[in-house]
């Protein structure tokens, strides 16, 4: 079995935007400080100002994807290394779905999936998974549940083995694929195929390697970029995908798929122009969209009596990108590609037609507060 190599290849300078060259291994390919004695080094490694990631296309076969190293970052690095070694391990182990041999891989991802759906409407009923699914050992690994959710696709949507085809080489591993309805996808992938086998954040904080002190939340958001920029590639249409932390499938996945549906919902009604929710940033929204509608209407005439002006498209994206940039001026003037005064006068006349300022602690929370109750009581 060997690696589609040409095929990674192509994904790599798609999402990193910079040229990846395969090599062959040679003695010659070394790491600064090595001998050429030196069996291939498990990570990446930097020679002649060039990032060598090496690989095993085959057994008995050493190559190595090539970059100049100034166009990765270090995270970007980090990811690289482990989508390349958990691929690796896949084609050499054969990466197999454990599965009924009565049952076609696709339609024990339906059947699974009618099932689940079917758990997610009633919490109450827990049931276990069919035996004859035997997915017992897949689902008791700790993993990483996505919802795919697909907007006017193409007719029939993205086929099956083409997906799961595309999710496989991308995670490198076990990819669990369960169909839900035409336009929606549960994905769900180990821990590991993320994280690395090795996952440098399990070690004592004194010995911890200081490239590897990003948080849980910062991976999965980088890898999550990188599946919806793949799968864009391959998908007519818009889609929205909701990430939520690793958990254990057998544990609580009927209602994990609740809250992906939910993060889903919320983040077409709060952040339009977003296609990825990850259900740890929408806690304030939850909790909003969950007060009833009177109470709501009745919040936002008490706050202001004229509020015309948050009701500015402008105005209410200039505020937008003031929450997210932590309500740094020069920091949203730059993203907002206007000169820092002219932000500043934007501001000034917020505060003149509402009296709140949003540059002072309190008054931001009110009009963060409003801002989100309008969205989802004009839509609702």
């Amino acid at each position: 079995m060997t690696l589609n190599t040409e095929w990674i290849q192509q994904q790599l300078q798609n999402i990193i935007q910079a040229p990846f060259t395969i090599v062959s291994w040679c003695s010659e390919m070394t790491a600064e400080g090595q001998s050429a004695d030196s069996v291939m080094p498990n990570r990446s490694f930097i020679r002649d100002n060039k990032l060598y990631f090496p690989f095993r296309a085959s057994v008995g076969e050493l190559a190595a994807f090539m970059v100049e190293a100034r166009h990765l970052t270090d995270r970007e690095r980090q990811l690289v290394e482990a989508l390349l070694g958990n691929m690796e391990q896949m084609w050499q182990n054969g990466a197999q779905l454990s599965m009924n041999p009565m049952y076609s891989e696709e339609e024990q991802m339906n059947r699974f999936g009618q099932w689940l759906i079917q758990q997610a409407a009633n919490l109450h009923n827990e049931e276990e998974v069919p035996e004859e699914l035997q997915l017992h050992d897949s689902l008791s690994a700790c993993m990483v549940p996505i919802l795919l959710n697909g907007e006017g696709t193409q007719e029939g949507g993205i086929a099956f083995p083409q997906l799961h085809r595309l999710l496989a080489s991308y995670f490198g591993g076990e990819v669990l694929l369960v169909p839900l309805d035409k336009q929606s996808w549960l994905i769900m992938a180990k821990k590991e195929l993320l994280l690395g086998a090795d996952d440098e954040r399990d070690k004592d904080a004194e010995t911890r390697d200081a490239d590897f002190t990003e948080s849980l939340e910062e991976v999965l958001t980088a890898f999550s970029l990188g599946l919806y920029e793949l799968i864009a590639n391959e998908w007519v249409g818009v889609f929205h995908l909701a990430v939520s932390k690793p958990l254990i499938p057998a544990r609580n996945l009927p209602k994990e798929l609740n809250m992906l549906w939910e993060t889903i919902h919320l983040g077409k009604i709060f952040h339009v122009t977003e296609h990825i929710h990850f259900s740890w940033e929408l806690h304030l929204e939850r909790l909003l969209n969950r007060i009833p509608k009177e109470q709501r209407i009745l919040f936002l005439e008490q706050l202001m009596k004229s509020s015309v002006i948050l009701k500015d498209p402008e105005t209410a994206g200039t505020l937008d990108i003031f929450f997210q940039l932590d309500c740094n001026v020069s920091e949203t003037a730059k993203r907002l590609y206007v000169h820092r005064n002219t932000l500043i006068y934007r501001l000034d006349k917020i505060k003149q037609e509402t009296g709140l300022d949003v540059r002072t602690f309190n008054d931001a929370v009110l009009v963060k507060l409003y801002l989100l109750l309008y969205k989802v009581t004009k839509r609702k």
